[in-house]
C-alpha cells in the first residue's frame, strides 16, 4: 500500500466506519496481543495476515478494530500524519 492509498483507506475507514470488526468497548493491551496472536485476522490494506491492530473510535459506531500488516501498519501511520487522517488510531498491539 503506499501513501495515496493509506490516504484514501483512513477517509473510508472515517466515512464508513462500520467496514471494520466491532471492538470491546474496554479493550487493552492484552485484547490487542490476543487478536493479533490468533492469526485469523487479515490486514485491511493488502489483505496478508494481520501483525498489528488498533481500535478505532467512532462516535456512532464505538470501537472498531482495525487489523494491518507491519508495512501498511508504518504506511497508514504516515499517512495519518501525512494527510491529516482521522483521530483514534493508538499504538499497535504486537503479537
Amino acid at each position: 500500500m503506499n501513501t495515496e492509498a493509506a490516504v484514501g483507506l483512513l477517509h473510508l475507514i472515517a466515512a464508513e466506519p462500520t467496514l471494520l470488526p466491532g471492538a470491546p468497548t474496554e479493550a487493552d493491551e492484552s485484547d490487542l496481543r490476543l487478536r493479533v496472536r490468533e492469526g485469523r485476522h487479515l490486514c485491511l490494506g493488502c489483505g496478508q495476515p494481520s501483525r498489528c491492530t488498533v481500535v478505532v473510535n467512532s462516535e456512532a459506531h464505538g470501537p472498531r478494530w482495525l487489523d494491518l500488516c507491519s508495512p501498511c501498519w508504518k504506511t497508514v501511520q504516515l499517512a495519518n500524519v501525512v494527510g491529516d487522517g482521522p483521530e483514534g488510531a493508538g499504538d499497535p498491539g504486537d503479537g
